[in-house]
């Protein structure tokens, strides 16, 4: 079932999107295993603090996450543009249900180390690389015109409510069990995304847009069609500016909420939750902001905004002060982010969404990855306040940089 741009309201609600069953169905399936997703995260988290107090391998657990989509995103893109999408995600929903299942086994057995739990978080990340330009691509299938940009906000919205529930309930979890209960949980909850993506039924249009190419030739088309996309270049280059720098707050969370804020496992999952809270709060206010100033504007404000929150939380090392400042960084972030893919996704045809995409998040994670490991070193070199102080001192000139870079945007995605 797809919406059309002249069945939307010119100004939709930020929940207009759900009134499409399709959508609704997997937004919900998908929040649900985000739920279970982000209870392992932080749990993964918090056991690799106790396997070792160096903050570098914190940082490395970061990156062996992300580092997939940056490698393999791109591929994973081209597989999506040349198979059934709807295929091709429950695929990738069985991948990630089985390396769930790996880390609950090895940690109900006590095999659990740094290392495998490193190696198991890379594959995870690889089961994320290969699905996330497919599960990108069909959003614009499910809806489109008015309704595209709160479904995109949604989605970040529900991400984001599953990142403030998850790690709270999972932090209860694991000091009551064990973090075995909560890789079994996440095992679990792929089986909703598969069955409500096994019951939506893809367009005949949409199949149909889709360019039966060759690997090679496929490869060649995303690769020429980016790089002769100036508006392309622009999203990235702004995306650029922001994630790098932007992401020392969440990387160094988990070593400042075990050492520096000497918290236990319940609040630790309160503190990563409040990012959750700010994130939801902005993809609420998403249309109202852009409404008043524009995406290009509400980008950089939200740039400015998350360099003041990341200096007064290295400044002021005090549980309630970092919260507040999380909050302000979720929503920031959700706000960045959303208006980022939005213009991608209104960019690309449909022929070549899924690459296109898998290039945007090739950036956005390449960006993350390359940020990680520089402020965990930095962090490891000399101690987490001086990173994160020299990551807002970083934003500052690159926010300058990024508001010279016009954010393209046009009414509605192309056909």
């Amino acid at each position: 079932m797809t919406a059309t741009p002249s069945a939307a309201p010119r100004h939709p609600s930020a929940f207009a999107p759900l009134a499409i069953r399709a959508f609704l169905a997997i937004w919900v399936a998908n929040m649900m295993s985000n739920v279970g997703g982000w209870m392992q995260t932080t749990g993964a988290a918090w056991e690799m603090t106790g396997l070792t107090k160096d903050p570098i391998y914190v940082a490395a657990l970061s990156a062996a996450s992300t580092l997939p989509m940056f490698l393999f995103c791109f591929f994973a893109g081209i597989l999506a543009d040349r198979f059934d999408r709807r295929r091709y995600i429950i695929g990738c929903q069985f991948w990630m249900m089985a390396v769930a299942a790996t880390l609950a086994v090895l940690a109900f057995t006590g095999n659990l180390t740094a290392w495998n739990l490193l190696a198991l978080s890379f594959c995870m990340g690889l089961g994320n690389a290969m699905n996330a330009p497919a599960w990108h691509a069909v959003v614009p299938e499910i809806v489109s015109g008015p309704l595209l940009r709160p479904a995109i906000a949604l989605n970040s919205a529900g991400f984001n409510l599953a990142r403030t529930v998850g790690p709270v309930i999972g932090q209860v979890l694991l000091g009551l069990v064990g973090v075995f209960l909560l890789f079994a949980i996440n095992t679990f909850t792929y089986i909703g995304v598969i069955l409500a993506m096994r019951a939506w039924r893809r367009s005949d249009e949409a199949k149909a847009s889709q360019r039966r190419e060759g690997f090679v030739e496929a490869a060649r088309t995303g690769i020429a069609f980016v790089r002769a996309s100036r508006e392309l270049r622009a999203v990235f280059a702004r995306g650029t500016c922001f994630f790098v720098p932007g992401i020392a707050l969440g990387t160094l969370l988990p070593v400042i909420g075990r050492f520096e804020l000497k918290l236990d496992e319940f609040h630790f999952g309160l503190l990563y939750a409040s990012f959750g809270v700010g994130a939801v709060s902005g993809a609420l206010a998403l249309i109202t902001v852009n409404r008043l100033l524009g995406p290009d504007r509400a980008n950089i404000w939200a740039m400015g905004i998350h360099a003041v929150a990341t200096a007064i939380g290295a400044l002021v090392m005090q549980p309630v002060v970092f919260g507040i400042c999380i909050t302000f960084s979720g929503a920031c972030w959700m706000m960045v982010n959303a208006n980022n893919s939005t213009a991608v996704q209104m960019i690309l045809p449909n022929f070549m969404r899924a690459r296109g995409m898998a290039v945007h998040q090739m950036v956005f994670f390449g960006a993350m990855v390359t940020g990680s490991l520089l402020w965990g070193k930095i962090a490891n070199l000399t101690n987490v306040h001086v990173s994160l102080i020299a990551s807002a001192i970083a934003l500052v000139p690159l926010t300058v940089l990024a508001a010279s870079i016009r954010l393209p945007g046009s009414s509605a995605p192309r056909p």
